[in-house]
């Protein structure tokens, strides 16, 4: 069984570069994906999808999706269905378990369009602890489950712009938020990069003690 306890993922659009993130359900050995967009047709695709899994970590897979309107719109508020039958996993990643460092970095973020004729965010995060799997970051803007953001930073010899995706959320004081956020479709090149930078502020932090 590829899927143990799965209710998001990401599927990777074959068509430009399109992150999009969906609900999934499991109905017997049937793997549904509920699309909450409204441009989307009947077709059929075979596209890299992530599968979030609370068990055994994030699902690297190629799948074949049949698209189909949902019968149980409007009431469902997911417009769109996909049909997901898993052709191969590519790689499981256990980034749950990856070393993190805290720190206190104040950088500018960008909130990707969720519509053509939406404008992009732009708004400036403290990002409080770092690992090579993801962020926790703290702001005064509203974000939600399943935004997209991205940021530059230098890591190492070069600079990196970076993707993330919010996985949860946690409303603080004075109108600031915290947010979970997961790197995105990381290069195996970017993500060592951002290990090696996670172990030196280790070793750097170690070294005041």
């Amino acid at each position: 069984m590829v899927l143990r306890d799965c209710k998001k993922g990401m599927v990777h659009w074959p068509e430009g570069d399109r992150n999009i993130p969906v609900l999934v359900e499991k109905n017997g050995d049937e793997i549904l994906l509920y699309f909450k967009g409204y441009k989307f047709q009947d077709t059929r695709f075979v596209s890299e999808i992530d599968f979030y899994d609370l068990q055994k970590g994030m699902i690297v897979t190629l799948a074949e999706v049949v698209m189909r309107k949902n019968p149980a719109f409007p009431e469902s508020p997911y417009p769109w269905i996909g049909v997901c039958d898993i052709r191969e996993v590519l790689r499981i990643v256990q980034r749950q378990n990856d070393v993190r460092v805290s720190v206190a970095m104040e950088l500018p973020f960008v909130k990707e369009r969720e519509k053509d004729d939406e404008e992009e965010l732009h708004f400036f995060g403290i990002i409080r602890n770092l690992s090579a799997g993801g962020i926790f970051m703290e702001t005064n803007v509203p974000l939600k489950e399943d935004d997209i953001v991205r940021f530059h930073y230098r890591f190492d010899k070069m600079d990196r712009e970076l993707k993330l995706v919010v996985v949860w959320i946690k409303a603080g004081e004075n109108g600031r938020y915290g947010y979970g956020l997961r790197f995105l479709r990381m290069s195996l090149g970017e993500e060592s990069e951002v290990r090696n930078h996670v172990f030196r502020l280790i070793f750097k932090n170690n070294k005041k003690i």
